[in-house]
C-alpha cells in the first residue's frame, strides 16, 4: 500500500515521533533535509546532491540495504553501498558527536526491525557540512553509492528576497521509498513554497535557506511541518521544554504545565515549589501552590534518555496579585503656557507611557491624554489622565469706538477672569461719554494681559459726490457718495455708489449717526450723432464718390476710412475707387470726448468677362490626307485643360494637357492606335470661373 503524505504547516508539537514506536508497515519516512549545507570553505568541491539526507524507520521486518529503493523527485537511484569508504565516513561523523548518541552501519548490511535510519544521498558526503553534535540516540546510517552530484530535491521557490508569507506558488515534490521483497512503499510530498529559512520566514539568500527540512508524522492522517535548524543533521536531539498551557499562580490560582519532549525521553518527573502536582510523572500536570510559594516559584521537569544524565527544563512562575496602576500629578491637571507638570505612576514594577518613556515619572509640557501601562509579576494594568490647557489671558475690548457729541459708548472686556480699567472700574463693561484712550488689565490663573482702545468723537457728516458728470450716448457713469456710513440717494438707492445712464440732477443724504447732510450734482448727456450720404453706392472702376456728412453737432471732429486703405478728416470729402471690390466706408464723429460711428458700403465692378464655351469632337481620321487628321478641342475662353484618352481596357493612349494641344492618334511611345472607339475624361476651367468635368467617347477612323 502506498501512503501519500502531503506536507502541511502545523505546530512543532506534532513534528517529532517517539523513536520507540515501530511502524506496522514496511517503513515510514520521517524527514527530508531538502536544502543541504556544503559551504565552500569547509567542503571545497562538494555539491548539495552529495549531502542531502532522508530519515526513515523500518517496519517489523529485518531489512537488507539491497532491498531498499528510492524514487527521487530529481536524479536517479544508484543503490545503497556499505564498504571501507562508508565505514571511514561513519567514523568521521561519530567523532563529531558531543552527546551520548552513536551512528551505526547495519551489521552485514541488515537493518533490525523498528530501527531509526538516516539515508545520506552520497558516500562522498562532506562530513564537516552537517553537525551531529547533538545526537543522543543510536541511529543507523546508510549511504547511496557515489555518482550523483546534482540535487535530489528542489529547494524553495520564493525568490531571493525574504518575505513573511509564501510567494512562489504551489510546487510539489514527492519521495518514494520501496521495500522490494513485498513491493511495499511509503511516499512523502512537500511543497517548495512552504520551506522556511533559518529566520522562520520565506525566500532570501541561499545561505539563510541552508538546512530547510520537511518533517512527516506517522501513522494515521499525514501531518507535516517545515523547520530549519541551519547546518544540523536531521536527527532528533534529546530535549525537554516546559510550556504553560493554562492558568496562573497569580491571585492564588493553579497552572497547567506540559512537558514537550524530543527524542527517546522516558521517566518524567516534576519537582519544585512547596505546592503539589496533580501527577508528577505525566507530561501534562496541574500545579497547586503551597503556603511557601511567594515571589517567583521555580518548577522543574526532568526526563531520562539513553544518556546517563537526565534532560531537564525549568519554568519560573510569578505569584501574587495583578497590579492596580494609578497616576498622580504634582499640581492641577492643567498647564499654563511655558509651565510643566510631573505625572507619577504607582502600583506596578515597570511602566511604559504613551510618550514611549519607561520611567516612573514623566514631565509634560503640553495638554493632552497621558496613559501608562504598568507591569508586575502577575500581569499588567493601565491608567490615564487628561491634562487640560490653561491658557494665559488674551484681553480684548469691544464697543462703539466713536461717540456723538453728548452721547456715550459701552466698552466690554473679554479673555480673562477679572478686569481693572484705567478708570479704576473692576466690572466687565464700562460706559464712557468722553473721547480718549481707555485700557484694561485682565487676570487669570496663568497671569495678566492688557488691551486699549481709542474712543473718538464723531462730528456731523459732510456729504460729497464724486464721479464723471458728463456721459456719452448709450453710456453710463458711476456716482459715489462720501461723508458717512449711511446713504440715501434721490433715486431711492442706499448704496455708497450708483450707476446713472441719463442726464439730470442727482442728490444724496448722508447719515453718520450724529446728523445728516445733503450733496447733489448735475449729470450732462452730450448730443453726438454720426450720419452721411454718398453720391453713388456702386459702379465700374474707376468710380468717383462724393460723401456728405449729416452728423451733429456742427463742428464735431470727423474721421473717414474709405475701406481701401485711404481716409480723410474733411467734413464732406470725395474719393475715387480704382479697383473692383466691396469697400466698407466708416465715419467716426467725436465731440466733447464722445465718439459715435456710421457705416455704408461702396461696390466697385470690373470690366465684363466673355462667357466660356467648350466642345469635344466625336470623330477624327488621322490618315495623312490633310483633312481632320488631328483631334483637338473647340473652345472659347478656356484657360486650362487636362484630358486623358483610354482604350476599352482602360489603358492610356493619348493625353491633352494644355489649351491648343491636339492628339495625332499615336500612343505616348509613338505607335499608331487602331481604328475604334476610345474613351476620354476631361477637366477644364473657363476665364469666367466656369469649371468643366466631362467624359465621353471619340471614334478614330483612318
Amino acid at each position: 500500500m502506498d501512503l501519500q503524505r502531503l506536507v502541511l504547516p502545523v505546530a512543532f508539537l506534532f513534528a517529532a515521533q517517539a523513536w520507540a514506536q515501530v511502524p506496522t508497515k514496511c517503513l515510514e519516512i520521517e524527514s527530508i533535509l531538502v536544502d543541504a549545507c556544503n559551504p565552500s570553505d569547509l567542503c571545497p568541491g562538494s555539491s548539495e546532491g552529495q549531502n542531502e539526507m532522508v530519515r526513515f524507520r523500518t517496519g517489523p521486518q529485518s531489512t537488507a540495504i539491497t532491498d531498499i529503493e528510492a524514487d527521487w523527485p530529481n536524479n536517479s537511484w544508484r543503490g545503497l553501498e556499505q564498504n571501507a569508504v562508508t565505514a571511514q565516513v561513519t567514523a568521521e561523523l561519530n567523532a563529531t558527536i558531543e552527546s551520548c548518541g552513536w551512528l551505526l552501519e547495519p551489521p552485514q548490511g541488515i537493518i533490525p526491525p523498528g530501527s531509526p535510519v538516516l539515508m545520506v544521498t552520497s558516500s562522498a558526503m562532506c562530513t564537516a557540512a552537517n553537525s551531529f553534535a547533538n545526537l543522543g540516540d543510536t541511529l543507523y546510517i546508510v549511504f547511496q553509492a557515489a555518482g550523483n552530484t546534482a540535487g535530489h530535491f528542489a529547494n524553495q521557490n520564493n525568490g531571493n528576497t525574504e518575505v513573511s508569507a509564501p510567494s512562489g506558488g504551489e510546487s510539489l515534490r514527492t519521495l518514494i521509498l520501496t521495500y522490494l521483497p513485498t513491493s511495499c512503499s511509503d511516499s512523502a510530498t512537500y511543497d517548495r513554497q512552504l520551506l522556511v529559512n533559518v529566520n522562520g520566514l520565506y525566500g532570501g539568500t541561499s545561505a539563510i535557506n541552508d538546512g530547510a527540512t520537511a518533517e512527516f508524522s506517522w501513522p494515521g492522517v499525514p501531518v507535516a511541518t517545515y523547520v530549519n535548524t541551519g547546518c544540523q543533521a536531521p536527527v532528533i536531539p534529546l530535549s525537554v521544554e516546559v510550556q504553560q498551557v493554562a492558568g496562573s499562580l497569580c491571585d492564588g490560582g493553579t497552572v497547567t504545565l506540559a512537558a514537550i519532549t524530543q527524542g527517546d525521553i522516558s521517566q518524567l518527573q516534576w519537582t519544585g515549589g512547596t505546592g503539589t502536582f496533580s501527577d508528577p510523572n505525566e507530561a501534562t500536570t496541574t500545579y497547586t501552590p503551597g503556603p511557601g510559594d511567594v515571589g517567583n516559584v521555580v518548577l522543574q521537569v526532568c526526563g531520562q534518555g539513553q544518556c546517563a544524565d537526565p534532560v531537564c527544563a525549568t519554568i519560573s512562575l510569578p505569584t501574587g496579585n495583578a497590579p492596580v496602576v494609578t497616576i498622580t500629578a504634582n499640581g492641577p491637571l492643567a498647564i499654563c503656557p511655558g509651565e510643566s507638570l510631573v505625572l507619577t505612576a504607582s502600583g506596578a514594577d515597570s511602566y511604559f507611557w504613551n510618550t514611549q518613556q519607561t520611567t516612573t515619572s514623566i514631565t509634560v509640557t503640553q495638554p493632552g491624554s497621558y496613559s501608562v501601562l504598568g507591569t508586575g509579576a502577575c500581569g499588567s494594568a493601565t491608567a490615564s489622565v487628561d491634562v487640560a490647557s490653561s491658557p494665559g489671558p488674551t484681553v480684548a475690548i469691544f464697543g462703539q469706538l466713536a461717540i456723538c457729541p453728548g452721547g456715550s459708548s459701552l466698552l466690554t472686556a473679554s479673555g480673562a477672569d477679572t478686569f481693572v480699567w484705567s478708570t479704576s472700574a473692576t466690572s466687565v463693561s464700562i460706559t464712557v461719554t468722553e473721547p480718549g484712550t481707555y485700557s484694561v488689565v485682565g487676570t487669570n490663573s496663568c497671569g495678566t494681559a492688557s488691551a486699549s482702545v481709542d474712543v473718538t468723537e464723531l462730528p456731523g457728516p459732510v456729504a460729497g459726490i464724486t464721479g464723471n458728470t458728463t456721459i456719452c450716448p448709450g453710456e453710463s457713469t458711476v456716482l459715489t457718495a462720501t461723508g458717512g456710513p449711511s446713504y440715501l440717494w434721490s433715486n431711492g438707492a442706499t448704496t455708497a455708489s450708483i450707476t446713472v445712464s441719463a442726464g439730470g440732477t442727482y442728490s444724496v443724504t448722508v447719515d453718520n449717526g450724529c446728523g445728516t447732510d445733503v450733496a447733489q450734482v448735475v449729470v450732462t448727456e452730450v448730443d453726438v450723432d454720426a450720419a452721411f450720404t454718398s453720391s453713388v453706392t456702386s459702379g465700374t472702376a474707376p468710380l468717383p464718390v462724393s460723401f456728405q456728412s449729416q452728423s451733429t453737432p456742427s463742428g464735431a471732429e470727423h474721421a473717414w476710412t474709405f475701406g481701401d486703405g485711404q481716409g480723410s478728416s474733411a467734413t464732406s470729402p470725395s474719393h475715387t475707387y480704382l479697383s473692383p471690390g466691396v469697400y466698407p466706408v466708416v465715419l467716426t464723429v467725436t465731440a466733447s470726448g464722445c465718439s459715435v460711428t456710421a457705416q455704408s458700403t461702396i461696390t466697385v465692378l470690373g470690366e465684363p468677362v466673355e462667357a466660356s464655351e467648350l466642345t469635344v469632337p466625336n470623330v477624327f481620321s488621322p490618315n495623312g490626307d490633310g483633312h481632320n487628321d488631328l483631334f483637338g478641342l473647340i473652345y472659347v475662353g478656356i484657360t486650362s485643360v487636362d484630358m486623358e484618352i483610354m482604350n476599352r481596357w482602360g489603358q492610356l493612349v493619348g493625353r491633352i494637357q494644355r489649351v491648343g494641344q491636339e492628339w495625332d492618334g499615336r500612343t505616348p511611345s509613338g505607335e499608331n492606335v487602331p481604328d475604334g472607339t476610345y474613351f476620354y475624361v476631361l477637366k477644364a476651367n473657363g476665364a469666367d470661373g466656369k469649371r468643366y468635368d466631362l467624359n465621353g467617347t471619340v471614334t478614330l477612323l483612318r
